[in-house]
């Protein structure tokens, strides 16, 4: 028995899909002639008359728009935007995360330089009587030696 003849007896003309892996819809007109040839175990193929696909994008559009025009019944249409306007919030705050943890990386660079090499006056008098005290210490031991 055909598919085609089984569908044909549902009230319901057309059964939407949503396929989460490629974010589109399917559309399948279960009245078409077209599935008079397909067999209940067949797969309906993307390319058939019978079906529709519509992007994510698409699909929106069309609910909009129905709600809109007031086709639709108890329609909450502030989810859609919201969602809208929460993926740009999370790509800000995404990309004010890459800019703090560059900002923390080069800090910790700028910090470790300055733990190494203080820059300041004293510090470099101190550093130099220092090198002076070694050199005069080696100097005496060297003499002591000779002695």
């Amino acid at each position: 028995m055909a598919i085609g003849n089984l569908l044909r007896d549902r009230e319901i003309q057309y059964v939407a899909v949503k396929d989460e892996t490629t974010q589109t819809w399917r559309i399948l007109d279960t009245w078409h002639e077209a599935l008079k040839n397909f067999d209940p175990d067949d797969d309906v193929p993307d390319d058939s008359a019978a079906v529709n696909v519509l992007t994510e994008g698409q699909f929106l559009a069309i609910v909009k728009e129905a709600a809109r025009l007031g086709v639709l019944q108890n329609v909450n249409l502030s989810n859609v935007e919201d969602v809208e306007e929460l993926e740009n919030q999370v790509l800000d705050l995404e990309k004010e995360i890459s800019d703090l943890k560059s900002e923390i990386t080069k800090n910790e660079t700028e910090k470790s330089i300055l733990k190494q090499e203080p820059t300041s006056e004293s510090f470099m008098i101190k550093k130099l009587a220092m090198n002076n005290i070694m050199k005069l210490a080696a100097i005496d031991d060297v003499n002591n030696l000779a002695l």
